[in-house]
């Protein structure tokens, strides 16, 4: 008969220097799970998840100065052939506004907030490569903005409405959007994940784009929780402080989006806006477009310090009576660029004397 094997019977029976080398491998892997979890635990704490809902509070105010330029390469062809048509223009605009909180009032999906903007600097340089004296002058209601002021609604979502106090300076009383369209990005932050984010957290969130020729046209967001960093001096005004001590500087989060404008539905699918079928015309072509915006938001306060944001855009459409078959071609590309800047009252010019 052959002889046992001492050694196996030994590992498998949990006797002999096997089972001492058994014992020892558990008890390592053991340290090494709760180091690891140590290490977790110790990184968790030097990375914490940090919630950026903005805080707004009655009676508070801050100011922003805000500049945009929009360059334009277009063309439009029409049933008649208009040669002095604009290939080419540009609008540069630069703003400083100044926010004071009427009233925060709680809703289902966050707070809207009750704004009172009053531009303290406002104007705009437009340029064409052709000239039509029928067209209007893009700058002149941003010329018409300094020194006047605005109450608005800012819903949860972002959208802008219930303007007052423009009636009798704009027709409708309702400013350029490009003087008011950055204030959505205030609440932003409210529609990141829920639960807070963490560095190096990424998530994709949607946003329409309102009254395009084209149906169910969206910016798709991929952002990514980049870093903090110490916020401008700006924002310590905001944080929170004790009685009688200075203003202290705030950690900022920074965070990096991409953008690329995509299509709900088929491709092949009817394009035509509802508005545009009550009216008995036909849309269809293509939009395309990318970007991407560096922002820095304060953190616990969860205020707009600082933004960035860079897109280009390729439109082809066409837009054709359903009765007559007439129609108009509009081809462009379209690039923007806007930056925006919590201002320092340290840094604001003196107010002149009335």
């Amino acid at each position: 008969m052959p002889r046992p094997n001492l050694a196996a019977q030994q590992r498998l029976t949990g006797h002999g220097d096997g089972a001492f080398a058994l014992t020892n491998l558990i008890t390592a892997a053991a340290c090494i799970t709760l180091a690891m979890a140590a290490l977790a635990t110790l990184r968790a704490a030097d990375n914490p998840r940090v919630v950026l809902t903005p805080k707004f509070v009655a009676g508070q105010t801050m100011t922003y100065e805000i500049e945009t330029e929009t360059t334009t390469a277009g063309k439009t062809v029409t049933p008649i052939i208009n040669n002095e048509g604009a290939t080419q223009a540009s609008l540069k605009i630069s703003l400083r506004e100044r926010l004071q909180v009427l009233g925060v009032h709680p809703e289902p999906g966050g707070d809207s907030i009750r704004f009172r903007l009053a531009w303290e600097e406002s104007g705009a340089d437009a340029m064409s490569d052709t000239v039509d004296p029928s067209a209007a002058d893009p700058s002149v209601p941003f010329v018409k903005l300094k020194g006047q002021f605005v109450d608005l609604t800012l819903a949860p979502d972002g959208g802008i409405s219930n303007f007052a106090g423009l009636e009798n300076v704009l027709p409708g009383g309702v400013p350029p959007a490009e003087s008011v369209a950055w204030i959505s990005s205030l609440v932003a932050p409210a529609k990141f994940p829920s639960g807070g984010i963490l560095i190096g957290q990424q998530w994709k969130s949607e946003r329409a784009i309102g009254g395009a020729p084209l149906a169910g046209l969206f910016w798709q967001t991929e952002s990514t929780y980049q870093r903090n960093e110490p916020c401008a001096p700006a924002s310590a005004q905001f944080a929170p402080q004790k009685p009688g001590s200075s203003p202290v500087p705030q950690q900022c989060a920074v965070i990096i989006s991409r953008m690329s404008v995509d299509r709900h539905g088929s491709p092949h699918s009817d394009a035509t806006p509802d508005e545009y079928l009550h009216e008995g015309l036909r849309t269809s072509g293509t939009w395309t477009g990318s970007g991407q915006e560096l922002g820095s938001i304060a953190i616990p306060t969860g205020l707009l310090v600082s933004a960035t944001e860079s897109s280009s855009q390729d439109v082809d459409y066409e837009i054709k009576s359903a009765s007559t078959g007439s129609a108009i071609h509009y081809t462009a590309k379209v690039q923007s660029q806007t930056v925006i800047n919590l201002v320092d009252p340290s840094q604001m010019p003196p107010a002149k004397m009335q």
